[in-house]
């Protein structure tokens, strides 16, 4: 079977046709120290679970433990590494969220326009499209990626190639970055309603920044037909 694990600045997990909650930002608009804490907190979270899990794991194999303890181990820590990269995707949105920083490049009609085409134009063919909301430093999405889809930072990494190089070409800058090189992704579980929560919470972003009192009248926000 094919390994979807990869590792960037941080390691992330990305199944096949799974359903995900994206968010990419501009170059600058986080400080990079911000990003640095918010990376070794995470870092230092899952090394913590490790240690835990060898730990267990020990006294489970000395005490002759059989095959079901070993499952319920290896199901109460995958648990605990999702909750914490829950956590740390929270972290990051947070800040963006209340942090509005520049560069505020996405308020330039033209380049929130470039964006939201991008997204549409690989809807249906890579990936199903939920939702998003074009903010003025980030962009939030909710996708489900199709059978045959390439992985999701491939997927990823061709929108913010293209729409990067565009955008540079509409604000008549060249050679230099538009956005993060990573992006932050959230695999999001059908459990416990959390697909409504992140749809709700995508919706509601620029109503929550004070720009408007209904995200219906946002320009800059999508929802699929059959969710509105």
């Amino acid at each position: 079977m094919e390994n979807h694990f990869y590792r960037g600045k941080l390691p992330h997990w990305q199944p096949p046709e799974g359903s995900y909650f994206i968010t990419y930002n501009l170059y600058g608009s986080i400080p990079k120290s911000v990003i640095q804490r918010l990376k070794d907190e995470y870092n230092m979270a899952l090394r913590i679970l490790d240690l835990e899990e060898a730990a267990d794991w020990k006294k489970c194999v000395d005490a002759n433990m059989g095959d079901a303890a070993k499952r319920t181990i290896k199901s109460i820590y995958a648990k605990k590494r999702y909750d914490a990269e829950k956590r740390h995707f929270k972290s990051f949105d947070d800040f963006l969220d209340s942090n509005l920083n520049g560069p505020h490049w996405l308020k330039t009609p033209t380049i929130a326009a470039l964006n939201a085409e991008a997204l549409h134009h690989y809807a249906d063919k890579h990936y199903k499209l939920w939702g998003f909301c074009i903010m003025s430093n980030h962009i939030h999405v909710l996708l489900t990626l199709l059978p045959d889809a390439p992985i999701l930072w491939k997927v990823m990494q061709n929108i913010k190639k293209y729409t990067g190089k565009e955008g540079n070409k509409i604000l008549d800058r060249k050679g230099e970055r538009f956005w993060e090189d990573e992006s932050y992704d959230h695999l999001v579980r059908s459990k416990e309603g959390e697909f409504e929560r992140i749809l709700f919470y995508i919706q509601n972003n620029p109503v929550k920044a004070g720009l408007v009192k209904d995200w219906k009248v946002y320009q800059w926000t999508y929802c699929h037909t059959d969710l509105s």
